[in-house]
């Protein structure tokens, strides 16, 4: 996939592009837009094509972010496990988190609490950023 398809509110992005805006969000905020926004379009394909995948998280990983030189991703903790290092200034790739649970106050509520689930953002790194851990030393 060399562009990504116009949603109402981007138009048409080359790869390049697509994965510059992602690299160059800045705050919890814009990258947390910027998901909403990946996965309106995630859901839109999975509509249009349910063999895709099953989960937004996978859409976005493997139809927008996977390519030739981006082919597989895993958290920091995740590459040094497994034996490497995040290139130094590598930027992440962002999906969401697994859901927490979170308590909010409520004043109407006996319990003075409601619980709902939050999702969070992940940040991914591809095996092109990363160099064997010996390599890195």
């Amino acid at each position: 996939m060399d562009t990504i398809e116009p949603t109402q509110e981007s138009p048409v992005l080359s790869k390049k592009d697509f994965y510059n805006r992602i690299f160059t969000a800045q705050g919890m905020e814009e990258k947390r837009n910027l998901l909403k926004e990946l996965s309106e379009a995630a859901k839109m394909m999975m509509e249009l094509n349910p063999d895709i995948g099953d989960r937004v998280n996978d859409v976005i990983l493997n139809a927008m972010y996977k390519n030739d030189e981006h082919n597989e991703f895993n958290t920091f903790k995740g590459w040094k496990e497994k034996g490497y290092i995040v290139t130094k200034g590598s930027k992440a790739f962002i999906i969401w988190s697994k859901p927490r649970k979170v308590e909010k106050k409520n004043e109407k509520k006996e319990s003075g609490k409601d619980e709902y689930k939050m999702y969070g953002i992940a940040h991914l790194f591809s095996n092109a950023q990363v160099e064997p851990l010996k390599a890195a030393q």
